[in-house]
This record gives structure tokens, sequence and C-alpha cells, in this order.
């Protein structure tokens, strides 16, 4: 137990930041910036799990975790920007090339310092223009902190010591996680904090006992590590564990309704307290952008803030989410145009096609892997028209004007 008690530190670094990117992670978000920051937290993970059982680094891990920050903040830039798919696209590309010759010149790091610069640079643009101004402010500042610490690691300077330049990097990843977390959490319109202690405290005290008891009898550290890592996935992952376990040993519907109740339970401690009463017109079409979004997912929905509109009523969260989706499917049939086809390419047709398809249907127009066998023919005809006739930023685009006309409709009734 004396060479643990030695490494206590990096011990619970190496803990803490493995929980925060595997919560991250377990949140399921959409945004592929907030699935990029979990990883990102997670090769730092290795990196300090490498440095205490090895005791040394490996260049590549202290790579990753700038790499993927960098596709992160990527796609914290609009979706209507020209250049995100091309700079998404170009990340894509030269992140596998450049960390392979990274490996046989340090000096190609000085690329990836430099597209951390450019990134930290977006971001403080985004601080200006978008929405979420304080978040951006504080993400950009924390970008060009994550930028001057991992600048000092993969850069062949020495100019600090490298368990010094560890430290730097993973309080500034810590900081950066935890800044996207609210980020997320206020987008979605849900309250973390409940959600987020939950969690800590579950994994502290599982984990914790695991590791605890493992040390009181053995002085390995890479079973001390491998328990502790075992306990923070099992505790953090433990919905995606149980439904595995349910599908293997439930029917499919039993199972199903099982799923739906138990991530709806998980799900609470998120539901916000916000009076729908008190948010102005930009926030209720956002929260009304999210909920139209999250319609065929009950528990993400029993979470949106609309649930509390006069208008719902319900004796348990799912009744009202539930009836929130009831509400939502009503507003959208307002906007069909007066005909009885089901399904049209004019003008008129547009904002009912950008959200009826996608989102009461369930119609992906964009995958590659569409069962038109399972398709009526209006689904099939919509299917098409999306795919040969409206590109992807303009079917967004009516989609928020769509969440607009919604919005109006559906605090009317509330």
């Amino acid at each position: 137990m004396g060479i643990i008690l030695t490494l206590i530190m990096p011990i619970l670094f190496y803990a803490f930041t493995l929980w925060l990117g595997s919560y991250l992670l377990a949140r399921n978000s959409q945004k592929m910036a907030v699935r990029l920051t979990g990883w990102g937290l997670l090769a730092y993970a290795i990196a300090l799990g490498t440095q205490v059982i090895f005791d040394q680094f490996f260049l590549i891990t202290l790579l990753l975790p700038a790499l993927l920050w960098i596709g992160a903040a990527l796609h914290l830039l609009p979706e209507e920007s020209p250049t995100r798919p091309i700079l998404i696209r170009i990340w894509l590309v030269a992140s596998i090339p450049l960390a392979i010759l990274t490996q046989l010149n340090p000096w190609f790091a000085a690329f990836i310092v430099l597209a951390l610069v450019l990134c930290a640079g977006m971001i403080a643009k985004l601080a200006i223009t978008a929405h979420f101004k304080n978040t951006f402010a504080l993400l950009a500042v924390i970008a060009l902190f994550v930028t001057l610490s991992a600048g000092l690691l993969i850069l062949p300077l020495h100019w600090i010591p490298l368990s010094w330049g560890m430290t730097l990097l993973g309080f500034d990843l810590l900081f950066l996680g935890a800044t996207i977390i609210a980020w997320d959490a206020f987008d979605e319109g849900e309250s973390i904090r409940a959600h987020l202690v939950h969690s800590f405290v579950s994994n502290l005290y599982y984990a914790g006992a695991l590791a605890f008891i493992t040390a009181l009898f053995t002085d390995n550290l890479s079973l001390l590590l491998l328990l502790l890592t075992f306990g923070i996935l099992t505790q953090t992952f433990s919905d995606p564990i149980q439904s595995l376990l349910d599908s293997l040993t439930l029917p499919r519907r039993l199972n199903n309704e099982r799923q739906t109740l138990r991530q709806t339970a998980d799900a609470l401690p998120l539901l916000s307290t916000l009076e729908t009463d008190s948010v102005d017109k930009e926030q209720f079409t956002r929260l009304t952008r999210r909920a139209l979004s999250h319609l065929g997912d009950l528990p993400k929905l029993a979470t949106n803030p609309l649930v509390n509109l006069p208008v719902i009523t319900g004796t348990n969260p799912l009744d009202r989410a539930h009836a929130l989706k009831s509400l939502l499917v009503q507003s959208i049939q307002k906007l069909k145009p007066q005909s009885d086809a089901k399904f049209g390419t004019t003008d008129e047709w547009r904002y009912y096609n950008a959200v009826h398809f996608p989102y009461v249907l369930g119609l992906k127009p964009y995958t590659r892997r569409a069962d038109y066998d399972s398709l009526d023919n209006a689904s099939r005809a919509a299917l098409d028209w999306f795919q040969t006739s409206v590109p992807e930023r303009t079917l967004h685009n009516w989609q928020n004007t769509a969440a607009r006309m919604i919005a109006e409709d559906i605090r009317k009734a509330g």
C-alpha cells in the first residue's frame, strides 16, 4: 500500500478525469462537440494511466486530447456556416497523418498547436455573435490555456518539467469538460447540478470502495487501476449495460417498456424547474426546437421544461411527456396545407414536410440505410424529394422556421 499512497494524487486525477469523460459520453448527446470532448478526456485519462503504471508518457497519448479538442471546437461552429463542413473534413483527413508524422518528427506538432490557436480564435469570434456569448467567451479562454499547455507538452521545447505540463493540461481539460457540460445542459433546457452530483457520488462510492479494498491487500498498480476503471465505467454506463442484459433475458416488448421507464427515471434529475412563463420568445423557440428533435425519445422529452406548461397534464413524468408529444404533433398538423394528399412539394408544404417526416415519422433523409420496404408511398416520395431536391442546410433552416411557428402556437395554447 506504500507505493499506492505515494501515487495517490495521480490516481485520483486519473479517476476524476475518467469519470468526467465517461459522463459526457453517457449523456448520449447528439452534439459531436460533446462527444469529442468526452473522448478527449478519456484520452487524457489513458495518458495518466500509462504514466502511473509505466512511469513514462507516450507522445501519441498526449496528441489525442489536442486532436479531439480541435474536432470538438470545429463542431461548435454554427451549422449554417459554409466553412464548417470544409474544416471538419480537413480535420478528419489530416488528423491521423499528422499524428503519424509527429511520431517521426516532434516538430510537426507545431501544426497541431497552430490549429488549436485558430480554434481558440474561432470560438472567441463566436462569443461576439452567438446566443451563448458568456459560455463561448469562457470556452475561448479555456481553449487558449489548452493550447498553451498542449504546446508545452507536445513540442520538444523542454521549458517546464513534463509532470507540470501534464498537470496544467489536465486542469485545462477538466475545466473544458465542465464548461461543455454546462453549455450542453443549458442548450437542452436541462438542470445539470443534481444529475452531475448524483453521478459523482455514486461513482465515488462504488469505484472508491473497489479501489480501497484492493489497496488494502496489494500494491499492484495495474490491478488497482483496472478495478477503478471497471467501477467507474460500469457505474457511469449502467443504463446501457442494463439494457444489454435485459435484451438477452426479457421479451422485446417488456424490455422496451422497462428501458423507457429506467431511462426516464435516470433523466428526472435533469428536469429543469424553469417556468415557461418567464422565458423570452427566443428561448421558448429554442426549447421547442429541442422538444421536436426529441419527439421520438420520451425520456429526453420528459426533461424538457415545456412539460411545465399549464396545458400539459399528467400524474407522472411519462404522462406529461406523452401529453407534450401530442401537443407538438397537433401543432405540426396545423402546418399541413388544406389537402387530402399526404405529401406535396410546393412551397406551402415545406415547413410541414421539414418536421413531420423527420420528427413525427422518424425519417432520416440523409442516411444511406433507409429501409424503403418499411415505408409507405408518401414517405418514400418524401425521402426521394429530400435526397434529390433539399440540401441538408436548407432542411435545417426550414426546421428552425417551423419551430418558431410551432412555438408561437403552443405558447398561445399554454
